[in-house]
């Protein structure tokens, strides 16, 4: 086990601290295996090319065959072999075993310092990389580095140093003192112990000893720097000891810091500090009533933005992130198309979401966008009549209905010259619907992509997956739900007919949704389809339950995407309720016991 090692007299004085620190991560992606089925990571971003057929990870350019699962959709684990199941999990009434001492994440870090300090500037690139596990020298090298430049800041920037140190010019004993209260609460997101503000004020009162030249701005600084390395800071520890039926219930301060770090991923504000000091945290009620009010707050947006970007496998490192297309085929793409094309679809999961409060049903049937001059012609429209700003308008519904018509999921999710109905297809299946397929065999990505005779995409993409150890998994499953979408082209223009052949485009398809096999006749009764599915919304609840409690969903969590899918089926529950609902488990207020092996 590696131990915290405190590398200054104040930081010894304060902690006292040496148990290992694991880092849990957040909602970001940091510490948590990615949402689906059987937990597959994000989509790698691949090399350009025309690609192997697939159901893993998708790769651009390079997906694989997949071996098929066990169990008819919707039913784990039973039923016809080669039939992939939904990964269900059974649902068990308890709180799951959690660790109580997960790190701040890079992106929490900043937006605890933000919101504690007023510092805006990034501190986290000066952090080691989020990973999981004890905090590693180089780990422990970025937090004093970080310590140092923060605390230096505090007193040259007025700015900074009044929002840190509002008493600021007053006697200074009676300002130590008080500073210590109010930035250590804040901090540590609780109210310092007696003991703990008397090794603060040792660090204040020795001073003379402990700083260049005994200064109350050299005090201030040493002790804003011994905050930011303590252990209380750089962990959302959950060491609450009182006891209520076999479990320990939360303090209100670690309710506040659960609700805060879920919703804003940053600290508690001073109404969510109150209402801890108050206990009415203490109930479902209370905590809900706080959760709905923190989700008015713009800071809400951002980590709700965050959760989507997860969901629809966007950011950095992904297949948004690496688009090219050849010029030769699609002469319409631009390479300052790409950065557009996923911020029109964050804009319109946060439209949706907040700003028509809408279900999740919505997201897959909307018929709103988000474009400009760039990228209107994608959709058809004049781009003379639309400037730099991305602007909403209302398309087809019969033709484009939800978040993946769009032409970022569209243009993500196809290949260097071509659409590809495998990597829309395995996506669908695996992150909309749960579905768990198998892993690609390692020749997949070299099977060619025949032509000969083969006048569509469709024919090829069929004969490319016909192969024994293919076909079960792609006829059945992967290849109809991609076909649905062969109206769009590799940059998510509408087609009617084959680029190189002429051939019309063919998009009925006979598709597993979930336990249903559904005939559709192409995006829109295919959208239609899943945004109406049992296991679509199951699956959404699952990708939230994993997403806001910092871990891979549990047996007791299913009981949680269980209450979660059934909530989705009625008139008027939007993803908003969704989300402060899912404050209202029992774990969210509680956690396990420690049970000696």
């Amino acid at each position: 086990m590696n131990t915290w090692r405190i590398g200054i007299v104040g930081a010894v004085l304060l902690t006292g601290c040496t148990g290992t620190i694991e880092n849990g991560g957040d909602g970001d992606g940091a510490g948590v295996a990615s949402p689906g089925p059987g937990t597959p990571g994000a989509p790698g971003a691949g090399t350009p090319g025309t690609g192997g057929p697939g159901t893993g990870t998708p790769g651009a350019g390079t997906p694989g065959t997949g071996t098929p699962g066990s169990g008819t959709p919707g039913t784990p684990g039973t039923g016809t072999p080669g039939t992939p199941g939904t990964g269900t999990t059974a649902c068990t009434q308890g709180v799951p075993t959690t660790s109580q001492l997960p790190r701040l994440t890079r992106s929490q870090y900043d937006n605890t310092i933000r919101d504690l300090m007023g510092i805006t500037s990034g501190p986290s690139a000066m952090l080691a990389p989020d990973t999981p596990g004890s905090v590693d020298q180089r780990a422990w090298d970025g937090y004093k580095a970080a310590a140092d430049a923060l605390s230096a800041q505090v007193l040259s920037d007025p700015a900074v140093r009044s929002k840190v140190v509002a008493c600021y010019g007053t006697e200074e004993a009676g300002c130590a003192k008080a500073f210590i209260a109010d930035f250590g609460k804040r901090a540590f997101r609780r109210t310092l112990t007696a003991e703990e503000q008397a090794r603060f004020e040792a660090i204040y009162a020795d001073r003379a000893n402990l700083t260049a030249t005994g200064t109350f701005d050299e005090a201030i600084q040493l002790i804003v720097r011994s905050v930011l390395i303590s252990p209380s800071f750089l962990t959302r520890a959950e060491l609450g000891q009182t006891t209520e039926g076999g479990l320990f219930a939360l303090t209100g301060f670690e309710v506040a810091s659960r609700l805060s770090y879920m919703l804003w991923g940053s600290m508690p504000d001073e109404q969510l500090f109150q209402a801890a000091e108050a206990n009415q945290l203490a109930t479902a009620s209370g905590v809900l009533e706080q959760a709905k009010r923190m989700l008015a707050d713009p800071k809400a947006r951002s980590k709700v933005s965050a959760f989507h970007e997860h969901y629809a496998h966007m950011g950095e490192g992904t297949r948004w992130a690496a688009i090219q297309r050849d010029p030769g085929v699609y002469p319409q793409f631009k390479a300052n198309m790409v950065p557009l094309l996923s911020d029109e679809t964050r804009r319109l999961f946060d439209h949706v979401v907040f700003d028509l409060g809408g279900s999740f049903r919505d997201l897959l049937t909307t018929s709103a966008a988000f474009v400009n001059a760039t990228t209107a012609p994608l959709y058809g429209l004049d781009p003379s009549k639309y400037g730099a700003e991305l602007t909403k308008v209302d398309l087809d519904p019969a033709q484009r209905p939800g978040i993946f018509t769009r032409a970022g999921f569209l243009t993500a999710y196809s290949l260097y010259n071509r659409p590809s109905a495998i990597l829309r297809g395995a996506f669908i299946q695996k992150d909309l619907l749960c579905a768990q397929l198998g892993s690609p065999p390692a020749n997949a990505e070299s099977t060619p992509l025949p032509t000969e005779g083969l006048a569509t995409n469709r024919l090829r993409t069929d004969a490319q997956t016909a192969a024994a150890e293919c076909a079960s998994c792609h006829h059945n499953f992967i290849n109809p739900t991609g076909f649905a979408l062969e109206s769009f082209d590799a940059i998510g223009n509408w087609q009617t007919t084959e680029k190189d052949t002429g051939a019309p485009i063919d998009t009925v398809a006979t598709v597993p949704v979930g336990s249903t096999m559904v005939s559709v006749s192409g995006a829109a009764e295919l959208m239609k389809a899943i945004s109406e599915s049992p296991e679509a919304r199951a699956c959404y609840a699952k990708h939230w339950v994993q997403f806001a409690y910092e871990r891979v969903p549990t047996e007791q969590d299913a009981c949680t995407v269980q209450s979660m899918a059934e909530k989705l089926t009625q008139t008027g529950y939007t993803v908003v309720d969704l989300i402060a609902d899912l404050t209202q488990s029992q774990s969210f207020r509680f956690r396990a016991m420690e049970v000696a092996p």
